[in-house]
């Protein structure tokens, strides 16, 4: 079977993982010009905010749907926990699909399941109900995301691709700036369902803009058969390989430093910091300027500077933002300026390492690439899953309990990409000198 040969490629080379095609797609000849590479940039970025979107949204508007549901506390933190689980589960499932009918269809079927489990969450008038469609939601959300993926690296190569990665990074940062201020206007002057609403507005906008623009990057004469036992023994090759699990954990742990700070915000801000639920802006424009400015940086990084000197530079200044946000929380009293200036610097080494990270991982594995990306979408997500439901509870206590999570999360991404670099002494594809 095809999904075999590709697998056995694996099993012959495990330090790898897999082949690199340094070839361009005959698709991307349709992106030679700046103003088609644009347009598919903005549809990629667009269906990657899906995701932060259904997250962020509905962060402020966490204590009035408290006392309307009615609902604890942990049942809210719940809330965000079933769609990560949801997430998590059902990621694994949606580059597969894509290696095997193509990547349209599954953005595109996504996306109206994702819309109808918004306008349910928009009706529910019980925790348990939310919780089920929050879940149903998170099934559905991650196809932009992890199939996305798989279409910028199944169109471009080499430099291309990573200037691709680094535009959709930077306009998807717009997200989680947008989306809480949004979720506190909308919860201000309407009802929190009109939160939902607007998600499931949304989702009905990329199901059009997808039929219409979005090109079918995996022809027929590549896919892959969609079998259960083959497509586990892929799935079983890849998780176990070494460099899959230390290029997966990498961006996830990384990305717990910041995001923690994101489920945690209701905490962050108004317990801790003393702000309203319209001042979520204060943590989110800081910290995601600084994954903008340096997915800008990373873009014209491309070709001139190699992955692992960016990457390397990316943990450094994590590093100092995570040692700078330890003393700053232990020695200093609660001041916006200084307890948030750390988490932009943080985000700005995090958004140096993402892209390179991702498009080794990628090339890693070209053989299944929405397979792989949907494998370590799962993985991340389930490391999000876990801080939702164990990490933030404990982080919110504090102010120097955040920052602890933040200077763990650096020490550990860094100290594996470490072992990384140690394993794999020499150069991979796409990397420059």
């Amino acid at each position: 079977m095809q999904r075999d040969e590709a697998t056995q490629r694996l099993k012959s080379n495990p330090r790898a993982g897999g082949i690199a095609e340094a070839s361009p797609s005959p698709l991307s000849l349709r992106y030679e010009s700046v103003r088609e590479r644009m347009k598919f940039t903005w549809l990629m970025a667009a269906l990657t905010m899906l995701g932060p979107f259904s997250i962020d949204t509905y962060l402020p508007a966490f204590p009035a749907m408290q006392a309307a549901l009615p609902a604890t506390e942990v049942q809210m933190q719940l809330t965000l926990t079933v769609y990560f689980i949801g997430f998590a589960i059902v990621s694994l499932f949606h580059g597969a699909i894509s290696d095997s009918i193509g990547r349209k269809p599954v953005i595109v079927g996504t996306l109206c399941v994702h819309a109808a489990a918004s306008v349910g969450c928009a009706l529910s008038g019980s925790i348990e109900s939310l919780l089920l469609f929050r879940a149903l939601q998170g099934c559905f959300a991650g196809a932009g995301f992890v199939v996305g993926r798989a279409v910028v690296r199944d169109i471009f190569t080499g430099n291309e691709a990573q200037r691709q990665l680094s535009r959709i990074q930077m306009l998807f940062a717009a997200a989680p700036i947008i989306a809480p201020i949004l979720g506190g206007w909308l919860v201000a002057h309407l009802l929190w369902p009109s939160i939902f609403w607007f998600l499931a507005a949304f989702a009905v906008l990329l199901t059009v803009w997808s039929v219409m623009g979005l090109p079918e990057s995996h022809p027929p004469e590549h896919r892959l058969p969609l079998e259960i036992k083959p497509l586990a023994r892929t799935y079983w090759r890849i998780f176990f390989n070494k460099t899959f699990q230390t290029l997966a954990a990498i961006p996830g742990i990384n990305f717990v430093g910041f995001f923690v700070y994101i489920a945690g915000a209701p905490a962050f801000l108004i317990r801790h910091l003393e702000l309203t639920t319209k001042d979520f802006a204060v943590l989110f424009v800081p910290g995601i300027t600084g994954i903008t400015l340096a997915a800008y940086c990373s873009g014209r990084l491309a070709g001139r500077m190699s992955h692992a000197r960016q990457m390397n530079i990316g943990f450094v200044v994590m590093s100092v933002a995570a040692t700078v946000n330890l003393l700053v929380s232990a020695f200093l009293p609660p001041r916006v300026v200084w307890n948030i200036a750390p988490i932009a610097l943080y985000t700005f080494g995090m958004a140096l390492v993402t892209p390179c990270v991702s498009l080794k991982l990628l090339d890693a594995f070209s053989f299944a690439r929405g397979t792989a990306s949907a494998l370590q979408s799962s993985a991340h997500v389930a490391m999000m899953a876990v801080t939702t439901a164990i990490v933030v509870p404990f982080a919110q206590q504090s102010l120097l309990r955040f920052a602890v999570v933040m200077f763990v999360s650096v020490a550990l991404g860094a100290t594996i990409w470490t072992f990384y670099q140690m394993s794999h002494p020499t150069q991979v594809p796409h990397e420059v000198s």
